[in-house]
């Protein structure tokens, strides 16, 4: 063999091992990146059902005409492994038709991770309610009551 051959297969060599280490460092990334996006959706659906829950605790109420009922619930965080703390979330219960919930969180690295719930509730009022987490939601019958 000649000296120049050796240094072309080295050269191919060392190509080949840098694509390879490039693939294998790509994957792992989108492998981690989906995890942690199934991570937080588990944890917004796990919100959304709580204030499902609350909104069919209201609809009771109002049904049993108990004009002074209240509800208080506070909206845990959301907890990213890669973010220090825990993180904000939006969180919108349209109350137009058709009435739902919609939980999303955002970060500079992810795309928007959201989980949307349709409501069976027709809402006295007809305005969205907005809320963070970590913020106090206060069900009442003016706010949650549904219509007649």
């Amino acid at each position: 063999m000649k000296k120049g051959q050796i240094s072309l297969d080295l050269m191919l060599t060392v190509i080949v091992a840098i694509l390879l280490a490039q693939v294998f460092t790509t994957f792992t990334e989108e492998l981690v990146n989906s995890e942690r996006s199934t991570g937080i959706k588990a944890q917004e659906e796990n919100m959304a059902n709580t204030l499902l829950e609350l909104i069919n605790q209201s609809k009771m109420l109002d049904e049993n005409r108990d004009s002074n009922f209240n509800v208080k619930y506070i909206i845990p965080f959301i907890f990213d492994p890669y973010a220090r703390g825990g993180q904000d979330c939006n969180i919108t219960i349209k109350r137009t038709n058709p009435p739902s919930i919609r939980i999303s969180y955002l970060t500079n690295d992810l795309n928007e991770v959201f989980v949307e719930k349709d409501l069976n509730f027709n809402f006295r009022y007809s305005s969205d309610l907005n809320y963070n987490c970590g913020q106090a939601i206060d069900a009442n019958r003016d706010h949650w009551g549904e219509a007649n």
